[in-house]
């Protein structure tokens, strides 16, 4: 596989998942999703499930499913209202999809329904000095995870089976923004210990630094920052370094997750707060 054909593939896929996760209000068809992918049916089915792991119709319920335990647990409607929203239409039907996709009733969610785990405190954590692989991306913040998508096919393609992509972002907007506004960031991975060179790629070192780690669910809101930041001042004693560029990890590695199952790691450059003598 070329990295031109891996790279559409990828496109093709984050596509759709983006659609459906940000989409499941609306009636979504199999013949849908192929348009915006611009593929038959069939062949975003084989395409989607190599690289997901369930088909696209799969991963629509699923998240339907998902949202409807959340609504249940929540107190947000009667389990009729919840039912149809997930796009069944008697409660017989969207009790039996329940129960095959939880192993129990929708009436017994607050029984049974795992409570969900709780994000980690901010917490210290110094990153070694380290050689990555590395590609620049400028241009709007809409597109730029498509710079990732060239660096891991050609890691890819030169024989690199496991890899954690990591974003140093942009200094002066480093949580994006408007959709259009202009980025720029560089995606790395890091070579741990590789030494061979990878085609297109540029091999960097990122230095050691110390950084306070902020745990999110779905990707970072730029909103609570300021309020993090007071966090890190008041709990861990530092505040950040206006020098160096904060770093974002996605924790769900496979870059083929729905928008709402995502999780994040920004790793914000900070040094110890000086204290008056």
């Amino acid at each position: 596989m070329t990295v031109e054909l891996f790279s559409l593939q990828s496109r093709r896929v984050r596509s759709v998942i983006e659609h459906v996760g940000t989409h499941l209000d609306e009636d979504i068809s199999l013949a849908r999703l192929a348009d915006l992918a611009c593929l038959s049916p069939s062949q975003l089915e084989r395409l989607y499930r190599s690289k997901v792991g369930e088909t696209p119709l799969a991963t629509l319920r699923r998240l339907r499913l998902a949202r409807a335990m959340e609504q249940i647990r929540s107190g947000h409607g009667d389990l009729q209202d919840i039912g149809l929203a997930a796009g069944y239409g008697s409660g017989a039907a969207f009790t039996h999809a329940f129960v095959r996709q939880f192993g129990f009733a929708p009436s017994q969610v607050l029984v049974h329904a795992p409570v969900a785990t709780p994000l980690p405190a901010l917490y210290l954590e110094r990153l070694p000095e380290r050689p990555a692989y590395a590609m620049n991306y400028q241009g709007c913040v809409r597109e730029q995870h498509t710079a990732a998508v060239p660096l891991v096919g050609n890691l890819a393609i030169a024989g690199v089976r496991r890899w954690r992509n990591w974003i140093a972002l942009d200094r002066d907007c480093p949580l994006g923004g408007a959709p259009e506004r202009i980025v720029s960031v560089q995606h790395f991975v890091p070579a741990l210990g590789l030494t061979q060179p990878v085609a297109q790629i540029d091999r960097i070192v990122q230095e050691e630094a110390l950084y306070a780690v902020w745990h999110t669910l779905r990707f970072p809101r730029a909103a609570l920052l300021p309020g993090v930041l007071e966090e890190v001042r008041a709990t861990l004693g530092c505040v950040l370094r206006g020098d160096a560029r904060m770093l974002l990890r996605e924790i769900t590695v496979s870059g083929y997750t729905a928008p709402q199952e995502r999780r994040f790691a920004v790793y914000l450059p900070v040094e110890p707060l000086k204290r008056r003598s």
